[in-house]
């Protein structure tokens, strides 16, 4: 048994009536899981819901959704971005690699020029050195103006510190080479001595022709610009037997055996070079063809010439200054088809790269046009997607809080609802199933009241009234939780269980509504009336489980006089005096209602009213039940 004390209706926080209000102050947490309970969001958890889900109504909710979006959006842009920003770099490079290959290209024919005009000098030189007249002078004399034109035209002079001292700068040059020319009268070099003055010219410029242009720096032209700079050395080679033909034919022979094998070698070096280069571009061998073809007899001719070379059958009287022109315009003639070779294919690969060029200017431009707009939209992109995740988080706010206030008045709804009907019907009609009517063959009923509640309530205001009722229906509310019992109603002091119904439980029925009785006793001994200090509350219970209906007398009265229905009077004196005694002027009887005329009972059953039934445990209240409860 607990221990007694005051109770007051702001102590009690248990009963059916407002345990469940307590439940609809929520936390944003806890609205969430309720929203997604709802909706039929919730799944089962996986690794990512850390990373995927959030609450949106807190503040880290929020943003932590916001960057989420972002990221969605941030990601494909910023991947796009850089791989346009590849792209765009890729490109501006290919422009920028055919820009200057063309340029380079463009000083590789300028420095073609300068080599062909150097190697006239040299071998005009080389035939005034070996017969020395006025007009092997005078063929000389022709040569340095062209020369000195061919260096000045140069658009860039290399630099570098393999650069001799003499090279330089143009001016150097030039002075270099005029400091030969004048001391050519005074010193008479050998016609050895000046080819090789002129040939380590030609291979510093060679060298820089190399350097100027490289396998990586040329791309898809790489290999015609490598047949470009062959033609380069095959006519450098060839413009060597040409000088070295000048002499022998001038004098009537070679100076030495030395001259005779350097004039095998440049022929054979010269052949195998020019094979190089129509080796790696068929194109430098299609315009060779149709060049030589505008002169078909100039080869023959350089090879009757070539053998006499190599027979070497000749003598200063045989010399012939005449010999040595025909030797010198033949091989001129050839050399001119490999510079007009060397030129046609200077063009095609300037033409090549002219147009690659203008693709790679295109795609630059195209490029920049989409990266500018990929600029221009993507912030627009963010800034939208910023506020729309801003008006969905308003918007989701929004919603919570509606679905918060309409939880709310669901719960009030269900308890109200679950105060009208027994809970497992309202799911029924919840669910908008069907629901059949059912008869109970036993159940125990529960009433109590309040001893003396006229009387309290005529002392008090309606408000103590409702505070006294209240004290004393959350207590009983609190208790028969514990019990397998169903609340029906509450008229004014009158509170209505019933067990065994809607839900059967055998003939446990009795057991827990007496258990209940007893209960309730006890704890409402404990009880006092709020408003009157020192007043305690008393009830009176009355539990009945008979299938019986009673009738008083002013009710059998009435049914007689109606007709059609079967009573009796019901054989109990006890029960007469008790009432008599708590009713008086009453005769205290009271009958049973039998049947009623043409009534058909559901199952074939009647009531039968035999009065070894009648199982009454008190008779404050008491009577028969005869009830269907839907289920």
């Amino acid at each position: 048994m607990n221990a007694c004390r005051k109770i007051h209706p702001g102590d009690v926080r248990v009963g059916r009536s407002l345990s469940n209000a307590s439940n609809l102050s929520l936390s944003p947490s806890e609205l969430n899981d309720h929203i997604m309970e709802m909706i039929n969001a919730r799944q089962a958890a996986t690794k990512c819901d850390a990373v995927c889900r959030g609450n949106p109504i807190t503040d880290a909710g929020k943003r932590k959704q916001m960057i989420k979006m972002l990221s969605v959006v941030l990601i494909p842009v910023l991947v796009i971005t850089g791989m346009t920003a590849n792209t765009f770099a890729i490109a501006v490079g290919n422009y920028i690699s055919s820009s200057n290959v063309r340029q380079l290209l463009v000083f590789s024919i300028e420095l073609g020029a300068l080599l062909r005009t150097i190697q006239f000098e040299r071998d005009m030189s080389a035939l005034y050195v070996s017969n020395i007249k006025p007009v092997t002078k005078d063929f000389l004399l022709q040569r340095y103006p062209d020369t000195d034109l061919a260096i000045q035209n140069l658009s860039n002079w290399p630099k570098g510190d393999d650069i001799i001292s003499d090279m330089e700068t143009p001016e150097r040059f030039l002075s270099y080479l005029n400091e030969h020319r004048y001391q050519l009268d005074v010193h008479m070099p050998s016609v050895e001595r000046e080819l090789n003055f002129y040939s380590n010219i030609i291979l510093v410029l060679l060298k820089w022709l190399y350097d100027s242009v490289s396998e990586s720096s040329t791309g898809s032209v790489w290999k015609d610009v490598v047949a470009y700079q062959e033609i380069i050395v095959a006519s450098e080679l060839f413009g060597r037997e040409r000088a070295l033909g000048v002499s022998f034919y001038a004098t009537g022979g070679f100076e030495s055996r030395e001259e005779y094998l350097l004039f095998i070698e440049n022929q054979d070096r010269a052949n195998v070079t020019f094979e190089s280069a129509r080796f790696y571009s068929q194109i430098a061998f299609d315009i060779y063809n149709a060049e030589l073809a505008k002169n078909p007899n100039v080869s023959v001719r350089i090879e009757e010439f070539r053998n006499r070379i190599k027979a070497n059958n000749f003598s200063r009287e045989s010399a012939s200054i005449q010999e040595a022109e025909m030797w010198f315009d033949n091989m001129t003639i050839y050399q001119g088809v490999l510079t007009r070779t060397q030129n046609a294919l200077a063009l095609t690969v300037d033409q090549s790269l002219a147009k690659e060029s203008e693709e790679e200017l295109k795609s630059v431009i195209t490029i920049c046009i989409v990266f500018g707009i990929i600029l221009i939209v993507c912030p627009l992109i963010v800034f939208a997607v910023y506020n729309l995740t801003s008006e969905i988080q308003k918007y989701s706010i929004s919603i919570a809080n509606r679905t918060k206030a309409l939880n709310k008045e669901k719960k009030r709804t269900d308890m109200l609802l679950y105060q009208l009907l027994p809970q497992s019907v309202a799911e029924m009609l919840k669910k908008g199933e069907q629901i059949d009517a059912e008869q109970y063959n036993e159940s125990t009923m529960f009433f109590s009241d309040v001893v003396g509640f006229t009387s309290i309530s005529a002392a008090s205001s309606p408000l103590q009234v409702v505070d006294m009722l209240n004290s004393l229906y959350l207590c009983f509310d609190a208790r028969i939780d514990l019990y397998d019992v169903y609340k029906v109603e509450t008229i004014g002091d009158a509170y209505m269980v019933v067990s065994g119904v809607p839900k059967c439980n055998g003939r446990r029925h009795a057991s827990e509504i007496a258990t209940l009785a007893v209960d309730l006793l006890s704890h409402v001994k404990c009880l006092e009336v709020p408003h009157l200090p020192g007043i305690k509350l008393k009830i009176r219970i009355g539990i009945h489980s008979a299938n019986k209906i009673q009738l008083s007398q002013s009710t059998r009265d009435m049914l007689l006089v109606i007709r059609g229905f079967e009573m009796e009077e019901r054989q109990n004196d006890e029960i007469r005096k008790e009432l008599m005694t708590s009713f008086p002027g009453t005769n205290g009887r009271t009958y049973w209602l039998n049947r009623v005329d043409g009534f058909q009972y559901k199952g074939g059953m009647e009531v039968n009213n035999s009065e070894n039934e009648d199982d009454v445990t008190s008779t404050e209240k008491s009577g028969g039940l005869k009830s269907y409860f839907p289920h």
